[in-house]
Parts: C-alpha cells; structure tokens; sequence
C-alpha cells in the first residue's frame, strides 16, 4: 500500500514526458522542434507578404485580412517563442523550468 508522499516521491522523479528525470535531459521533444521550424517558416512567409496585404485587404475586406494576419502572427510567435524556451532550456540543462 503507497502513500500519498510515495506518489509524489516518484512523481518528481519524472520529467513531463514521463522519463527519469536524469534520462534525456537537455533533450528538445521532437514537436517542439517541429513547430519552432514551422513558426520561422510561418515568420519569414508572412514578413515577405506584407506588401500584398492591401490588394488582399482590397479584394476579400480589410477585416478578413487583417484578422487572418493576426491569428497567422499569433500562433507563429507562440510556436517560435515556445520553441526557443525549450532550446534554452535543454542548452542551460533545464534548470527550474517551472
């Protein structure tokens, strides 16, 4: 019969993708990496569209567009920013990442 320290003994023990907490550690989870190349590409797309950005605003409403550019932006920024907290992290041994 365990306990509830026991529970929380073993718990800190492991890291969020259930790996001892010395295994794998300065590793990057292979999504994360996805996702922050996705961003830069999302970024560097977006930042070579800006010219186009009245045409489109002229032929499908300025709302649409401006609304589109903002999600794309967003989601781009929130993988980007992700991803670089994640290399940080596993570059500086993940200490107190919490």
């Amino acid at each position: 019969m365990s306990t509830g320290t026991d529970v929380g003994a073993r718990h800190s023990e492991e890291s969020v993708d259930g790996q001892a907490a010395g295994e794998g550690s300065g590793s990057v989870p292979v999504w994360t990496v996805v996702l922050f190349v996705a961003a830069c590409v999302l970024l560097v797309l977006a930042a070579m569209n800006l010219t186009n950005l009245g045409p489109w605003a002229a032929e499908h409403g300025q709302v649409l567009v401006f609304l589109g550019f903002f999600l794309v932006m967003s989601i781009a920024g929130r993988w980007f920013w992700s991803g670089v907290d994640s290399i940080v992290g596993a570059v500086r041994g993940n200490k107190n990442t919490e």
